[in-house]
């Protein structure tokens, strides 16, 4: 059993998450160097209190060394202690001591208006190795240190920082405690030095946060930039890949439907002709038993399907790769003009084809175009009444070309206009209802748009909007 694990799932897909993920690495290196600055500030903090302790107990045991050589007779352990203690409260800032007996129940206390207290916690499981040991309160209300002040008389009493200190009282043995002393003293120089140390310490956390956030970052941005365009040029290549798939596969379809329908059109090219001419010869006989408006109408679409079928063979010779050519928008609808003369033999509509622009077309865009036009322009001469005119005009307008077919006819009906490029049963007699699906099939083709932009009573405009960059892009795509 094998586990796939790829890089994309830990690359930020965006800024945005990008940002958020910085913001978590830095919420974790912020988290550490708090959690490191917390501890070591803690251990630090022991030792300084510690250190007094320290000092204060070796300056006891001197002091009990020094009673026991000064004192004639035999003087107690307890007594020894007792003066040993008083000799170390001279030093600066102790406030007074606190004596307990071996088992830690209070005894006496000097100065006497010193509030007398239980032996703490704290200080029990250090007395039992014989250690000293301290603890530290920064703000202590001055009535849990004295029994009565001055002060206390108008309610207010202070808060200072006081460092306790308790440290054993030995026997002359030196091996067992006789009690022990809590001395009780003023901690401001404690609290003052506790306040520097944090001090410190807050400026080199930020200094460590501040450094290794910037080196992250600058380490990490680049190496974003650089996976993000790569991912963009990957996503633009995913793109164009995809995009040639599909017109490969177009041109596959239709490479194929384009040689059946070759085959077709080559095999009706000389039926037509023969057809043509035998309706032509009918016409023009003498005593022809068929009646004349009937052989004109024959002979008719029988020239509208040759023509039909010589346009179509043009455009599929094109497509087989036939040397190619540039066609302008005024040539493209001059062939557009001679097609529908050529189908509307003396129509009495007239016919208005105009170009605005001399845009050069690919020859093969150029006759799929005028498939379309001459498609429209059917519909539009046979929707528009005798007397009116159709008009076709090609103009160049941001970069596109803009083909439009207006006729002067009734308009398409309402309920035909949500469905109006959809295969559907035509409203002309013998009309099949496919040329406007197919219209649109071809301008998808060439990357445009055909659109029905207004329709009334008084007639119908459809637009052709052929994009001109499109034209590279499709004969790049052919000629690769």
């Amino acid at each position: 059993m094998t586990v796939d694990i790829t890089i994309d799932r830990f690359v930020p897909a965006s800024r945005k998450a990008f940002a958020l993920g910085l913001v978590f690495v830095l919420s974790v290196l912020l988290a550490t160097v708090l959690a490191g600055v917390l501890y070591f500030r803690g251990i630090v903090r022991v030792q300084i209190a510690s250190r007094d302790a320290d000092s204060l107990y070796a300056t006891t045991l001197m002091q009990q060394l020094d009673a026991r050589s000064r004192v004639e007779g035999d003087l107690g352990d307890e007594q020894v202690g007792f003066e040993a203690a008083l000799l170390a409260s001279r030093l600066k800032g102790v406030l007074g001591i606190r004596f307990f007996d071996e088992d830690g129940q209070f005894k006496d206390s000097f100065p006497a208006n010193i509030q007398p207290k239980k032996l703490a916690a704290w200080a029990r499981e250090p007395l039992a190795r014989r250690k000293p040991s301290s603890s530290f309160a920064p703000e202590m209300p001055l009535d849990q240190v004295f029994i009565y002040r001055p002060e206390f008389a108008s309610g207010k009493i202070a808060r200072v920082p006081i460092l306790e200190i308790v440290v054993p009282l030995l026997k002359r043995d030196s091996t067992n405690i006789v009690g022990s002393a809590q001395f009780v003293i003023e901690g401001q120089s404690i609290a003052e030095e506790y306040a520097r140390l944090d001090r410190n310490l807050a400026v080199m956390a930020a200094l460590a946060i501040f450094l290794a956030g910037a080196i992250l970052i600058l380490l990490l941005w680049p190496i974003f930039r650089r996976l993000e365009r790569a991912n963009a040029e990957l996503a633009l290549r995913s793109e164009r890949l995809l995009r040639a798939n599909q017109e490969l596969a177009l041109a596959a379809r239709t490479s194929a439907l384009g040689a059946v329908s070759a085959h077709l059109m080559h095999g009706l090219k000389n039926p037509l002709a023969s057809l043509s001419q035998y309706l032509c010869e009918r016409v023009g006989s003498p005593g022809d038993p068929v009646e004349a408006g009937d052989s004109h109408d024959a002979l008719s679409a029988a020239r509208r399907m040759q023509a039909l079928v010589e346009e179509t063979l043009e455009v599929i010779s094109d497509a087989r790769g036939e040397p190619g050519y540039e066609t302008t928008v005024s040539e493209l609808l001059e062939t557009v003009s001679r097609a529908l003369s050529k189908r509307h033999a003396n129509p009495a509509v007239l016919l208005d084809i105009q170009a605005k622009c001399e845009v050069s077309l690919p020859s093969r865009t150029a006759n799929l175009v005028r498939l379309v036009l001459v498609n429209l322009g059917d519909n539009a001469i046979e929707a528009t009444p005798a007397g009116k005119s159709v008009s076709i005009t090609g103009e160049s307008q941001n970069g596109f070309v803009l083909f439009s077919v207006r006729d002067q006819g009734c308009g398409f009906p309402e309920h035909l206009r949500p469905s109006l490029f959809l295969p559907c049963t035509s409203t002309r007699q013998g009309g099949a209802g496919v040329g406007l699906a197919i219209s649109r099939q071809i301008a998808e083709h060439l990357g445009a748009k055909l659109e029905l932009i207004e329709t009334s009573e008084a007639g119908s405009v459809l637009i052709l909007k052929l994009p001109l960059d499109e034209q590279s892009g499709h004969e790049d795509l052919k000629r690769a």
